[in-house]
């Protein structure tokens, strides 16, 4: 379950590089799916107790096409 408190973090991805190899849903399930017809679903307000698994997913994207942004 995800934390209430309110997010600094932000998901982006670069929907031209992204292939939907689903390594960041294999990461971090509560921030990304894969669909059924081969799309990508994913959370772009990172919780709080969830940037870890955030990170790891950016770390594991093979085509560089996740990004994580953290606000002020």
């Amino acid at each position: 379950m995800t934390n209430k408190k309110k997010s600094r973090h932000r998901i982006s991805v670069d929907s031209d590089r992204c292939r939907r190899f689903g390594i960041c849903a294999d990461e971090a399930a509560s921030l990304f799916q894969l669909t059924p017809n081969g799309g990508l679903r994913y959370q772009r307000s990172v919780p709080a107790d969830a940037v870890a698994v955030a990170k790891a997913a950016v770390r594991s994207c093979p085509t560089l096409a996740i990004a994580l942004e953290e606000r002020r």
